[in-house]
């Protein structure tokens, strides 16, 4: 890199057709030398004639748009740009679960306008309003389209010319993910920064207007020199009279005018980090005016009514404009954060708001009074085969496969226990028709006080408290009923408030503000999955049962649902019971428990029992895989379910008593009837016996892990061990 030199700016160069992203800034040294340095019309347009700056040049005799740097009182080229991640974390133990990595610099191709273009469309509810203009080099012509146009004379592609609601004086920060999935977009927001407004009157509670209220709050040398162009009566004096204000334009205060973040992130934290490298764009570079170190950000913005984004990053609310939109203020400076902290505190309007606009609308009903218990639940299916009404061929080709008149009985769940806390998470996994639809069917039809045999247990018992209030969504049995209404307006009439649709909606990751008014039909598959529990939630149920949660949605989104929707229901205190079949996406819902279902067992996974005992080897492991199904003891037990099997210090897996057969001798152990169950060494049974009668505590459903856990037990343990370390050992129980 060749020394610094000063230099003066001698003239700006660029056509009004391409100048967002095609000019040059000639500039001369103290000896006369001028060099032609490529820059973008958007940055080189503010820069006065005669105005000293350093350049530093790579190569003086090849200057390029990216091998120099020119400096005033701030950097001015190459344009900002800066590097930041959002972690998402786990609700619960706060481990990431995610990370966007997102490159945050300041427009300058015409690729990133055209990406402008398409997420502006976002911020539109109107599919026909005409958001760019375009220009043709070889014509001269100006389209207005939402997509690159061909020029109608010559047909060529059009060049990008302006966002039809940009000014001159617009400077636009545009947001790439990096580290993204080949189907994720590139480009997932823009943030777009104008002068402050030329004058700005504030509405009064009572409707009177108080005018340029902002003289009173900022010291008004603040808003001395806005940029204030005069329309002019062609396009032509348009241009030229806001380049007349951009020579006189300047404030310590920036203007949020836009910030748009693709729909598919917004609700996952990506607005604040726009908002972040925002802060960070102004502070560094003073823009657009890049004439005074910036103070504070003002924004208007009506959205912010409905959505808190901006709050939480610190903007705070300061009054309504005289037509009645939100008027917010970010402080980056100490001046600006004493101003705004006096005024909330001396306006008698503002004490009353505190400088929040946003409240939080969603409130589940009361949690359960007390959990929902499943209690030793039994469900089976019988099942009748008939070929009587099926064509001669078809029954011929059943027959073929021996397949006739029989009665199948099938046990889907088996002995449950299962316990329902208010605002924890329950996650139920297993393979297509082991039982997990069941299960949420026999919840439902109790909380529900159902009689149909369908949703009721066979054996056991499910307690229900009184309060429990219900909503399940199990794909082609128990849906939502959104008609043909618009979806937000069907959310209202649930709901009776058009702020809390729009939190719902943006929960469940819906935060296109065109899909509100699209009827339900007209959704993608993950946009209905979506909207379907936006729909559950706003029946505020204190129990939620979801079959087949998250299975039409890509993964990244799938997680940005499943920690939003865990943290709700935490914090809430709704009940989540969720049959899963994505085990990519537990991390983000971090379940309080995750059960397995398959074929008649059900048991909690990576769940030690509160106790277990201790068994040599090899029986030990002839337990666990299912070969031993008697266990021989000096003394019966009362213990029932299911317990840990020990060898030494590791726990081999688990399994469940059922009863205890008994007394026996030795010799009827040892009989043919018996010996196959327990496969016990003769000469260790009688030395274990010595002489005394022994018990057979039954065995089923053994489960092995797939390696040993280890477990130290304490000291003076023997038989039974208490692996809940918070309850009071007991070194010899028999019961």
């Amino acid at each position: 890199m060749k020394e610094a030199m000063e230099v003066r700016v001698w003239r700006a160069v660029y056509r009004r057709g391409t100048y967002r992203y095609a000019g040059f800034l000639w500039v001369e040294d103290e000896h006369g030398a001028r060099y032609r340095l490529p820059m973008t019309g958007t940055v080189a347009q503010w820069l006065r004639p005669g105005e000293p700056l350093t350049l530093t040049l790579e190569d003086p005799e090849a200057i390029t748009f990216t091998n120099y740097r020119l400096e005033g009182a701030i950097p001015i080229w190459p344009p900002f740009e800066a590097t930041f991640e959002s972690h998402r974390r786990s609700p619960v133990s706060e481990e990431i679960l995610y990370t966007y990595t997102v490159l945050a610099r300041e427009a300058q191709f015409e690729h990133d306008y055209a990406a402008i273009v398409d997420l502006e469309q976002y911020h539109y509810a109107s599919d026909e309003e005409l958001l760019a203009r375009w220009y043709c080099e070889t014509c001269h012509l100006y389209r207005e389209s939402n997509a690159r146009p061909v020029c109608p004379k010559c047909h060529k592609p059009m060049r990008f010319h302006d966002l039809k609601s940009a000014t001159r004086a617009s400077r636009f920060l545009v947001l790439e993910l990096r580290s993204r999935q080949p189907y994720e977009p590139r480009y997932i927001g823009y943030v777009r920064i104008d002068p402050p407004l030329p004058l700005m009157h504030r509405r009064l509670p009572d409707g009177n207007i108080e005018r340029d209220i902002r003289q009173k709050v900022f010291p008004p040398e603040w808003f001395a020199h806005p940029f204030h162009p005069k329309p002019g009566e062609k396009e032509e004096d348009w241009w030229e009279v806001q380049g007349a204000a951009l020579r006189e334009a300047r404030s310590p205060v920036a203007r949020l005018a836009r910030v748009v973040i693709h729909p598919d992130y917004r609700a996952d934290g990506l607005g604040q980090l726009a908002l972040k490298a925002m802060f960070q764009w102004l502070q560094e570079r003073w823009v657009p005016d890049m004439r005074a170190p910036k103070e504070a950000v003002e924004t208007v913005a009506m959205m912010t009514r409905y959505n808190p984004f901006m709050e939480k990053v610190g903007f705070r609310y300061l009054w309504d404009t005289a037509s009645g939109r939100p008027v917010l203020y970010y402080a980056l400076s100490e001046a600006a954060a004493q101003a705004i902290q006096a005024f909330l505190e001396t306006d008698a309007v503002a004490r009353e708001h505190k400088g929040k606009l946003y409240r939080p609308r969603y409130r589940a009903g009361e949690p359960l009074q007390s959990p929902i218990r499943l209690i030793n639940v039994t469900k089976a299916y019988t099942s009748h085969l008939d070929l009587s009404k099926l064509s001669e061929p078809v029954g011929r080709l059943l027959e073929a496969f021996g397949v006739r008149h029989r009665v199948i009985q099938k046990t889907v769940l088996r002995r449950v226990q299962m316990e329902i806390s208010p605002g924890s998470v329950q996650v139920v996994l297993g393979a297509s028709g082991s039982g997990k639809t069941t299960l949420l069917r026999l919840i439902y039809g109790a909380i529900q006080g159902w009689d149909n045999p369908l949703y009721r247990p066979d054996e056991g018992t499910i307690e229900v408290p009184e309060n429990a209030r219900v909503e399940a969504l199990l794909p082609g049995e128990i849906e939502p009923d959104f008609g043909d209404e618009p979806l937000a307006e069907v959310l209202y009439r649930l709901t009776g408030d058009e702020a809390l649709v729009v939190e719902l909606l943006s929960i469940v990751g819906i935060s296109d503000a065109v899909l509100y008014r699209a009827p339900y039909r007209e959704l993608s598959t993950g946009q209905k999955a979506r909207a379907q529990l936006a729909y559950l939630l706003a029946k505020r149920p204190n129990v939620l049962l979801i079959d087949e949660f998250a299975a039409p949605l890509d993964t990244p989104t799938a997680l940005r649902v499943a920690r939003r929707l865990s943290h709700l229901a935490r914090e809430q205190g709704i009940a989540l019971v969720l049959v899963l079949h994505r085990q990519e996406i537990l991390k983000a819902l971090d379940p309080d428990a995750v059960y397995i279902v398959g074929y008649g067992t059900f048991f909690q996974a990576d769940r030690l029992p509160d106790r277990g005992f201790r068994v040599q080897d090899p029986y030990a492991t002839y337990i666990v895989q299912g070969k031993k199904r008697w266990e021989i003891r000096k003394h019966p037990t009362r213990v029932r379910g299911r317990v840990a099997v020990i060898r030494g210090n590791e726990v081999l897996g688990t399994v469940e008593i059922r009863d205890v057969h008994g007394p026996f001798t030795v010799e009827e152990l040892l009989g043919d009837e018996h010996y196959a169950k327990h496969l016990a060494d003769p000469r260790f049974l009688k030395k274990y016996a010595k002489g005394q009668s022994l018990y057979a505590w039954e065995l089923e459903n053994p489960r092995e892990y797939e390696a040993p856990k280890p477990f130290k037990a304490k000291q003076g343990q023997q038989t039974w061990i208490r692996l809940k370390q918070e309850e009071k050992d007991s070194p010899n129980d028999k019961d």
